[in-house]
């Protein structure tokens, strides 16, 4: 089955349809285009008193693309901050998921070894002790 292959008589085909659409679009601008330049205004300034001149021309068109461009800022702006939050919290979340797994496998593999609920806390009190070891260890390298 040729689903995206197009034989020649289908793009023959797919090219008459595009061109009678072209000829369909050109005869309605072609009408279009009298009636518009017979359309006297609605306000003429001699008809409404107290009027100088013609109010501007209020477009439903422009006043509903206003809205949704505002909407589509708002929206742009709302993602840009919503990316940004994401983004900082995989920086922060990230490393302490990975320090709460190693905690956790730690502990369960001193019970598995047989380790007493205080032994483990002893065990983890070390473990924090070789951390805070380390940090300065850095700290005093950066230092000097």
């Amino acid at each position: 089955m040729d689903l995206f292959l197009e034989t020649p008589q289908q793009q023959a085909e797919r090219m008459l349809r595009q061109q009678q659409r072209l000829m369909e679009i050109q005869m309605q601008g072609a009408a279009v285009q009298p009636f518009a330049q017979n359309v006297v205004p609605a306000a003429v300034p001699a008809a409404v008193p107290g009027c100088e001149s013609a109010p501007e021309a209020y477009s439903v068109q422009q006043d509903s693309y206003a809205q949704e461009l505002a909407f589509d800022k708002h929206r742009a702006r709302r993602r840009r901050w919503a990316q940004r939050l994401r983004t900082l919290a995989m920086i922060v979340l990230i490393p302490l998921g990975l320090a709460a797994i190693f905690l956790a496998s730690y502990a369960l593999t001193c019970i598995l070894n047989g380790a007493s609920p205080n032994e483990v806390l002893q065990h983890l009190a070390a473990l924090g002790q070789r951390l805070s070891d380390v940090v300065t260890t850095i700290r005093a390298g950066w230092e000097s």
